[in-house]
């Protein structure tokens, strides 16, 4: 195996553990929060007091994120990729085994506290997508960003089926909730043990950004490289992108209980077979980039985002949902690479982690702002979320085609030099 192909190896599986480790508490935090009988929160603790701990306990972790990506990004971009990943595994698995035991003990901070620490080394995918940048040339660049897409959304599928298997006592009698914080420990830790054996910087990927153009850009600080006029309207696509994508991922199921009363199992299902059309649109980005370009791959798959949302509140049986389903998803995939891939062209070849920690960031931000603002619409309307959405995308369509600067999308050679 070549050395960019074991790079890539690492950092497929550094990007699926990543997302396996951030939705794993999904399945286990709800009942550990809301059912007295488990004995994690003192049982005379009142119901809305317990959902407050709740959405506190899931939004620390995309906090830390939020914070850490960029100045992750911008550490490798200084002290070497491969380091600074081992370290942010590292500090991952620790706050992994600090939520593990906090649990086990019933201990609420030292949960909060492993959430925050576990979610501020996780800013590691923008080191990732950097690895997968320097190594890459203008003919496979494509298709490795869409493999850390595909590892993205198995990780979405792994992570819960895991937190779900190891804290049910039903499968094995020693399984309980603090189970699968102490399996995603032991998960960063054998990422850990395979990024330092397997992950070798080819030569050339090294000698990027030893130019004195791109020192200069490497000095610059956060908030330069996120107003660069090059990279701003990609930041900015970004946001509106995720942004539709998280009212689509938070709300479909809300929306299916809302008007069709549907259970937990036939939600599971859902999520079941829209993997299906994001893992395909992942392994297919490359070959339809070749005949329509970057922009025009972005542009399709912001509107069949669209396209799914706005249809999808259409259908009267639920058999029908799955078509708007799987268009969505088929373009959710397509928006994740291009958007990943507007700012890494974007950016100099020495400023590669900062900025795509910063995208990191963003799409923090999008999610959050799709919580949010997703909640307040689905009390008014029930169909508002996926309105607002289609529009969120639509307007993608518009920046893509008028706003997006040419640079960001021309792919770097490997030697650093633009294409």
């Amino acid at each position: 195996m070549s050395q960019e192909n074991k790079a890539m190896s690492a950092v497929f599986l550094t990007v699926l553990f990543g997302f396996a480790g951030f939705s794993l508490p999904y399945p286990v935090f709800g009942p550990m929060f809301l059912k007295p009988e488990l004995g994690f929160l003192d049982p005379s603790i009142p119901e809305q007091y317990r959902t407050i701990l709740l959405g506190v306990a899931m939004a620390l972790y995309p906090i830390g994120q939020f914070i850490g990506a960029p100045w992750l990004g911008r550490l490798s971009d200084r002290l070497g990729r491969k380091p600074v990943l081992m370290a942010s595994l590292f500090g991952a698995a620790s706050g992994y085994i600090v939520v593990a035991i906090g649990v086990a003990s019933a201990n609420l901070p030292l949960v909060l506290a492993g959430r925050f620490v576990s979610g501020l080394c996780e800013g590691n995918m923008a080191i990732a997508q950097s690895i997968a940048s320097d190594i890459s040339t203008p003919a496979n660049k494509v298709r490795n960003f869409g493999l850390i897409t595909v590892a993205i959304n198995v990780g979405w599928i792994v992570g819960p089926l895991m937190g779900g298997f190891f804290s049910d006592p039903s499968i094995h009698p020693s399984f309980n909730v603090s189970w699968p914080f102490f399996f995603a420990a032991g998960m960063y830790g054998f990422n850990l043990l395979v990024v330092a054996v397997v992950l070798h910087i080819p030569e050339y990927a090294r000698r990027r950004g030893r130019t004195k153009d791109d020192q200069a850009i490497a000095g610059r600080t956060v908030w330069a490289t996120l107003t660069d006029p090059v990279l701003l309207p990609g930041y900015a696509v970004s946001f509106a992108s995720y942004f539709a994508i998280y009212l689509f991922f938070c709300f479909f199921g809300v929306y299916l209980v809302q008007t069709s009363d549907v259970t937990s199992s036939f939600l599971g299902m859902c999520s079941a077979i829209i993997s299906i059309p994001l893992i395909l649109a992942g392994l297919t980005v490359e070959r339809a980039q070749r005949p329509m370009g970057l922009r025009g791959v972005a542009a399709l798959g912001h509107m069949l985002l669209a396209i799914g949302l706005i249809t999808f509140v259409l259908p009267d049986g639920l058999v029908w949902v799955f078509v708007p389903m799987c268009i969505a998803a088929f373009g959710i995939a397509w928006c994740e690479v291009t958007t990943s891939l507007f700012i890494s062209n974007g950016a100099g070849a020495h400023e590669q982690g900062q900025a795509l920690g910063i995208y990191r960031s963003v799409h923090v931000l999008a999610e959050a702002a799709a919580v949010l603002t997703g909640g307040v619409l689905a009390g008014l309307d029930n169909t508002s979320p996926f309105m607002v959405g289609g529009i969120a995308a639509l307007i993608c369509v518009i920046g893509i085609l008028g706003w997006v600067k040419s640079s960001a999308l021309i792919p770097a050679r490997a030697d650093g030099a633009a294409e």
